[in-house]
């Protein structure tokens, strides 16, 4: 019975580290080899050309940028990294 407990919490262990912080993946954003985060989206109008959103410190304003622009281009049926927070402030970003 003691090796079933310790099963289970090196099982976690390997789970948390893979679904850790550097593991986040947010729609329209990469990362770059030096650490920054890129944003971009494909755009229906230029026949789905990428248009670069600009370079970001962190992942989350990256995929921030990334709602607004994709909320502004598509509409609200869109598919977004936080559909609460661009519900719920001003359309406009």
């Amino acid at each position: 019975m003691s090796n079933e407990p310790k099963r289970k919490s090196s099982s976690s262990s390997n789970s948390s580290s893979s679904t850790g912080e550097g593991s986040r993946h947010y729609k329209g954003v990469r990362r770059r080899p030096w650490g920054k985060f890129t944003a971009e989206i494909r755009d229906p109008a230029r026949k789905g050309s990428r248009v670069w959103l600009g370079t970001f410190d962190t992942d989350v304003d990256a995929a921030k940028t990334y709602d607004c622009v994709a909320f502004k281009l598509r509409g609200r049926k869109t598919i977004l990294n936080f559909p609460l927070r661009i519900r719920s402030v001003d359309p406009g970003c």
